[in-house]
């Protein structure tokens, strides 16, 4: 706890001097969690303003008909699940802005961030009620595009009608 404190007051203290934090990808536990290491500190990191699939299928009030349509949609899609693995590369070192709550903007494609990536992929939505204007719209454009070309979760009905829980939270 000490540890992610320190951590926490370094990556911010970088942050406020306008200095790009560059961490090193030490492992891909799913497409939501990363595990980076800055300055001999290690963290876990999740993707800012999103809800992805994995966090559905993690909830206690979804119900057992939409778990079982994420597992049948990861067995349709085997490289959707490890989207992140083949997209990041280990050991290399990634830009990142740590958010609140350890949620960080990966920049993992240029100016794309893992979020941005994660939802024109379907494999997330854009958390609702999202404050932060720029990434917003962004997010929003990516949505678009995903539903308008039917990726991920918005080629199934069944799996999108299980995101709309998380659209009015």
């Amino acid at each position: 706890m000490f540890y992610n404190l320190i951590l926490i007051i370094l990556i911010i203290t970088s942050l406020e001097a306008k200095e790009p934090t560059l961490a090193i990808l030490k492992n891909i536990y799913a497409n939501d969690v990363q595990q980076f290491t800055y300055q001999n500190y290690t963290f876990t990191c999740r993707p800012y303003g999103v809800v992805s699939i994995e966090d559905i299928y993690k909830t206690k009030k979804v119900s057992s008909v939409c778990k079982k349509r994420i597992i049948k949609f990861y067995i349709q899609n085997p490289k959707l699940k490890h989207y992140s693995a083949r997209l990041l590369k280990l050991f290399q070192m990634y830009h990142i802005d740590v958010k609140k709550d350890l949620r960080c903007l990966i920049y993992a494609k240029g100016m794309k961030t893992l979020s941005e990536l994660l939802i024109e992929k379907g494999l997330a939505i854009k958390k609702p009620y999202l404050k932060d204007e720029i990434f917003k719209y962004k997010f929003d454009t990516a949505q678009e595009g995903a539903s308008y070309h039917k990726r991920g979760l918005h080629k199934d009905p069944i799996l999108k009608n299980c995101m709309i829980f998380f659209k009015g939270n």
